[in-house]
């Protein structure tokens, strides 16, 4: 089949195919009710953590105009990689239940000839829910990965494989300004995400010229050297300026969007990042089948890796210091619509405060055996089912907690059974662009 569109491109053929999936599930998905529409726009900023936007103190002004947004929630992101994540903030479900993870909790190696499952047929994407009342819908990604589990569920799909935010934006941009009817856009942003570029712009500062801060180093044996002392502070200078670039092209989008006081605005992250904070706690307690520890996302459910921002445009959200989940994006967009929908969802509107101190979960590893976790206040526990361990620690210090009461308190909250979804099929365009991101050894 690939090659009866070979002449129109691979690109073009995927889009051709997304409409076919799009219009067969739209046949079956149950038109709800809304009764205050609005558009809506959800702008996912890959790998972005949650302590390094300036609103929650960090040293640097990264997000002068994130901060300036109505309202922040500290969120615990409910997978700690791309794949599994994303589908967790467009259907209000975890992983275990919209089924974009693998079928059991055996060690991993995400080498994409081994992908997990994709998001299961009767599970519908907030898009799909707004298309069924008359809103047109956009997803656009950098990151490949975002939109594989969930193809067939935006009318409109594109890849832009590593292109940077004015790129991603700039399209959206011009959708949303043509688009008359209400609208449902989603943005995947990649700027943060291996590999980083520098742009044009240092606003902090000249970034020192050290050989590979594009990609990740020292990702196994010995930190101590004065080579990755001068790499590490050059790798989070670069980081710190591209979080700064993301905020501005954002401002700069935000400017020029017709509509924008009819509009419901969310900006978080699917997961965060890790700068070496984990390496000794990783290697004492998990396993990576690439042998890495202590950098990037995907391998260990530590607090720089999980905890992220959700900010809106919404000022009767609560604010509160206790973390709520992207689970709680889609009951949050249907709360403010006034949709009348019965599904349960395992998120809770951000409207609500009574849900503030509920536990919340977090789990699908990519690499090595599953963990999942389980975070409630400060105290975080990391369960390995396939050994049947697990420990607890505090999400701020890091230090281990021996309570065993409170260990058993919060198993009590792990998920037993598990549902996937169908068989992703990657074919070899997309393992090679996904190969450029860090996905393979």
């Amino acid at each position: 089949m690939l090659k009866k569109f070979a002449k129109i491109g691979l690109d073009t053929f995927r889009r051709c195919q997304n409409r076919l999936t799009y219009a067969s599930r739209s046949r079956k998905i149950p038109a709800i009710n809304i009764d205050s529409p609005q558009n809506v726009l959800v702008i996912t900023v890959d790998c972005l953590r949650n302590d390094r936007i300036s609103r929650t103190g960090y040293r640097r002004d990264t997000t002068p105009f994130l901060d300036s947004l109505d309202s922040f929630t500290p969120a615990v992101a409910a997978a700690p990689w791309t794949f599994s994540s994303v589908p967790s903030i467009l259907t209000g479900f975890y992983p275990h239940r919209h089924g974009a993870a693998y079928p059991d909790d055996s060690s991993r190696n995400q080498d994409l000839n081994n992908p997990p499952n994709g998001v299961r047929d009767n599970v519908y994407t907030i898009a799909e829910l707004l298309a069924s009342s008359g809103y047109e819908t956009k997803f656009i990604t950098a990151i490949g990965t975002a939109a594989v589990p969930i193809e067939g569920r935006f009318k409109s799909m594109k890849r832009y494989h590593d292109a940077d935010a004015e790129t991603l934006l700039s399209e959206i941009q011009d959708w949303w300004n043509s688009e008359s009817r209400p609208k449902f856009g989603y943005v995947q942003l990649g700027d943060l995400h291996e590999p980083l570029h520098e742009p044009e712009t240092n606003y902090f500062g000249e970034i020192p010229n050290v050989d590979g801060i594009d990609r990740w180093r020292f990702t196994s044996g010995s930190i101590q050297s004065e080579e990755f002392k001068e790499y590490c502070s050059a790798r989070k200078h670069l980081y710190d300026t591209l979080v700064r670039y993301v905020d501005e092209q954002i401002r700069q989008t935000f400017n020029e969007l017709s509509d924008l006081d009819d509009t419901l605005v969310i900006v978080t992250s699917d997961h965060g990042e890790e700068f070496w904070e984990y390496k000794k706690f990783e290697e004492a307690h998990f396993e990576d089948s690439r042998g890495i520890s202590g950098v990037g996302h995907g391998h260990a459910l530590v607090p720089p890796v999980l905890e992220v921002p959700i900010l809106t445009n919404l000022n009767e959200i609560p604010s509160t210091e206790s973390r709520r989940s992207l689970t709680d994006i889609v009951p949050t967009i249907l709360y403010e619509l006034e949709a009348d929908i019965e599904l349960d969802f395992d998120g809770q509107p951000l409207q609500n405060s009574t849900k503030t101190n509920e536990p919340v979960l977090s789990q699908e590893i990519a690499y090595g055996p599953n963990q999942i976790s389980i975070t409630g206040d400060n105290n975080h526990l990391i369960y390995i089912p396939m050994d049947d361990r697990s420990v607890v620690i505090d999400f701020e210090t890091g230090e281990t907690i021996d309570n065993p009461e409170l260990e058993e308190r919060l198993l009590n909250y792990v998920p037993r059974e598990r549902t996937t979804g169908s068989n992703v099929d990657l074919s070899q365009d997309i393992q090679d662009r996904l190969s450029d991101l860090g996905y393979t050894e």
